[in-house]
């Protein structure tokens, strides 16, 4: 080969090169698509939350009146619905003791197996309804709101054992709707206040208030999650008509807020994907997620919004693939003579969601 031949190939070579980087950098959290869909029989009943078994592959969706149903990701299909499961509206596991509780919309708890899959106990709590939920390592313990005081507008947060699922305490909070809890690794729970502009921070072994973290410009905090090192505290902010909807990013030992960024209506999910850094809400009013990113540890910033379906405002991110899955289902809202509109979910629509990138 000539020399002038040599250097005209190294430099096709680089060129294409050059051309095939912005390809590769494109390939990421920004590019979320749907992948595929699943639609199971279900009956006119709203849901909730769901938790991710991540060493088995499952998701526990709470699915209110059809009960929690378990979506296998490796088939893509809905393996089981759980028995004695009617009303759940929130779940969470203790992978250490092989024990799930989930929370029903009536106050009742329900105990079962991850991998057998098997509903253990039953029982009434002492509230009269569960939201959202989480377990806890350090402390062993499960956490779950309770269901708010309508005359006092105070919240319990239950405790249960990771052991057996029975309680073993509880700590009013000064909120009428506090949304689900999360845990930072370190025996501490933060939880959104949505009346109060605030995260609260508990500790789950004491079973009391540590701090109070308020908010700027983030009004009605709806969901938060945290990084994989429990430094950064992610909050999703629903807004109101004064207040655009937010993600602030706070720092979790000094409360102090770092960032604040725009996200989409009616969020009701935080995601965080440790790979990338990631962060991701579910805005259930727009159908659409956002994502935000922090190239190169600088600024955060807004990569792309990800068009979803209505109502997909909650849903679990598997860090293994990095793959998320939202639910949702078809609906009617009707309004008679001024009143606040009441939903109806149509029959045999609803639907598991797999957004991959």
């Amino acid at each position: 080969m000539t020399r002038s031949l040599r250097r005209n190939t190294a430099a096709l070579l680089a060129s294409a090169a050059c051309l095939a980087v912005p390809a590769m950098a494109q390939v990421g959290p920004a590019q979320y698509h749907l992948e595929h869909v699943l639609t199971i029989p279900s009956s006119n009943t709203g849901w909730d939350y769901s938790a991710l078994d991540q060493q088995r592959q499952r998701i526990f969706i709470a699915h209110r009146k059809d009960g929690l149903h378990v979506y296998d990701i490796k088939t893509s299909a809905v393996v089981k619905t759980l028995e004695n499961s009617q009303g759940a509206n929130t779940a969470a596991l203790a992978p250490e003791f092989d024990l799930g509780v989930a929370g029903t919309t009536d106050g009742q708890v329900i105990v079962f197996t991850p991998s057998s899959l098997a509903t253990l106990a039953r029982y009434q709590s002492s509230t009269s309804g569960f939201d959202g939920a989480t377990y806890d390592a350090v402390s062993q313990r499960f956490a779950i709101v309770g269901e708010a005081d309508p005359a006092t507008r105070r919240t319990p947060l239950l405790f249960f054992n990771g052991r057996d699922g029975q309680p073993v305490g509880r700590l009013m909070l000064d909120s009428a709707k506090v949304d689900a809890p999360r845990a930072d690794g370190k025996g501490n729970l933060f939880l959104p206040l949505r009346d109060k502009a605030m995260v609260i921070k508990v500790d789950a072994r004491s079973m009391q208030l540590k701090a109070r973290l308020p908010l700027q410009h983030c009004v009605k905090p709806a969901a938060l999650e945290m990084d994989e090192a429990g430094v950064r505290l992610f909050v999703g902010c629903r807004g109101d008509a004064r207040s655009a909807p937010a993600l602030a990013v706070l720092d979790a030992a000094s409360g102090n807020q770092l960032a604040t960024l725009p996200i989409g209506h009616g969020v009701d999910e935080v995601m965080v994907e440790n790979s990338s850094g990631a962060i991701i809400t579910a805005n259930g009013d727009d159908a659409s997620m956002t994502v935000i990113v922090r190239p190169g540890g600088g600024k955060y910033r807004v990569a792309a919004t990800i068009g979803t379906r209505p109502r997909a405002r909650t849903g679990v991110l598997d860090q293994t693939s990095g793959k998320i899955y939202l639910v949702s289902a078809e609906y009617i809202d009707s309004a008679v003579d001024g009143a606040e509109p009441a939903t109806a979910y149509l029959p045999n629509t609803f639907s598991v969601l797999t957004y991959a990138h």
